[in-house]
Parts: C-alpha cells; structure tokens; sequence
C-alpha cells in the first residue's frame, strides 16, 4: 500500500510541478575569464546543486517559489561556436558574460562572438542578459558603454538588457535574478506548449 500512495503522490507532485512550476533553462556563456561560474555562485548562492556535466558545461540546479532553474555554465575556450549554438537553441533565456574591464582586443572578441551567435540563429529567438562584470575594478566601463561597445543597440527581434555587475563585492547581482523572473511568462507559455504537444502525442488530448 505504502509503494501505491508513493506512486501516487509522486505523480501528483509532478502533475503540480508541470502546471505552477515554471522551468527555466539558463545558458551562461561568454568569453574566456569574463567571470561567469563567480556569477553564478554567487547569484544562487548555497542552493545551487551541481548536477555534473554536459557538453563541456557545469550543470546546476536551484529552485526557489514558483521558479525551477536549470543553469548551464559554459566554458570561454576558442573553439565554442558549435556548443554555443547548441545551448542556446536548447535554452530559455541567455546571460552573457564580458569583462567590463578588458582592453579593446578583449571587447572585440565579445562583441564579434556574441553578434556571430545571435546572427547564426536567427530563427531561435531567445532573450539575452548581457552582464558586464567585475565592475569593481578602476577601469570598468559602465552599462552605456558596454551597449556601445558591443553594439547591442544593433540586435533586434528579441529582448536584449544589459546590467553592470560585480561578483566579487555583489553589486547588482541580485538584479540578474529579477530579470531571469521577468522572463517566467514568456518561458511559461513555451513550456506549456511543450506539455500540450507532449499530451497530444500521448493520445490525451483529442484534436
């Protein structure tokens, strides 16, 4: 008896899950040393559970309320355009890392990456976080610069935002989290889709 009400209860837990739970899928990507496992530590700080790898990214988890995080921490290395363009097709929402502090060499290489991997997938739409990090150091551009530098004005068809951060004295860390619960409707109504499709392919909804 004990096993039936423990099935059913799991299944209840899960139907819970599928209806209020909104699941949102991360990808934090950006540059070599633009900081961005610091972010995620201390965004989510110690309910962040490591779940392994995947694809050369760390895996976490973290749920907090109504909202259920699945954060994928990719690494900067030069050869990532193929990992790139397979998380953020498999993602919700991306942040994208750059130190606020690099030299001109340094912007480029962002600024070219990021116009090279929204231009590449077009048709995936997804709304990207540009963080600019480590602005506690002296020559830290502020968040207008960033725009300008990285031509975000230029990229359209999606939400773009851009925050100027600092993992390493928490300013507007706290931010990025607000902004990543802004997105739940937008996420929401695509999960909800998926459901349904899910549903209509296992016969439960009649067409």
């Amino acid at each position: 008896m004990d096993g039936v009400w423990g099935s059913i209860k799991r299944k209840l837990k899960d139907m819970y899950d599928r209806i209020f739970v909104v699941r949102m899928r991360v990808a934090v990507i950006g540059p070599e040393k633009s900081g961005k496992s610091s972010i995620v530590m201390k965004m989510f700080g110690d309910g962040l559970r490591y779940q392994g790898k995947q694809n050369d990214a760390e895996v976490y988890k973290y749920d907090e309320d109504y909202m259920s995080y699945v954060v994928y921490d990719l690494k900067g290395k030069k050869n990532t355009r193929r990992k790139w363009d397979y998380f953020h097709g498999m993602c919700d929402v991306i942040l994208y890392c750059v130190d606020s502090s690099g030299d001109e060499e340094e912007w480029g290489e962002a600024r070219e990456k990021l116009k090279s991997m929204v231009y590449r997938n077009l048709r995936s739409k997804k709304n990207i976080l540009v963080l600019g990090t480590k602005n506690e150091r002296g020559n830290a551009l502020e968040c207008i610069e960033i725009v300008l530098k990285l031509d975000l004005l230029d990229i359209e068809g999606r939400e773009v935002a851009c925050f100027s951060v600092s993992a390493e004295k928490n300013v507007n860390v706290e931010c990025i989290k607000t902004w990543l619960r802004g997105q739940s409707s937008f996420v929401r109504s695509r999960w909800g889709s998926r459901v349904v499709r899910s549903w209509w392919k296992a016969g439960f909804v009649e067409n």
